[in-house]
């Protein structure tokens, strides 16, 4: 679950700024659609399936401030 987490985080993180690389690269210039809508929602799905698959460690460490 953990490498999942990591994958969706770096998803998201391309999605945030999508626009951007959609206005940069040619290639992507050839996907249909808004690139603002499309930021939109793979921000929204994929920052949900990192939330979902997110495990906090059970065990809480006893930290100290010196």
């Amino acid at each position: 679950m953990r490498e999942l987490y990591k994958i969706f985080i770096i998803l998201t993180a391309i999605f945030i700024f999508w626009p951007v690389l959609y206005g940069s690269l040619e290639a992507l210039r050839r996907i249909p659609g808004n690139p603002t809508l499309q930021a939109v929602i793979g921000t929204i799905v994929f920052g949900l399936l990192a939330y979902a698959t997110y495990e906090e460690n059970s065990e809480k460490e006893d930290v100290t401030a010196f």
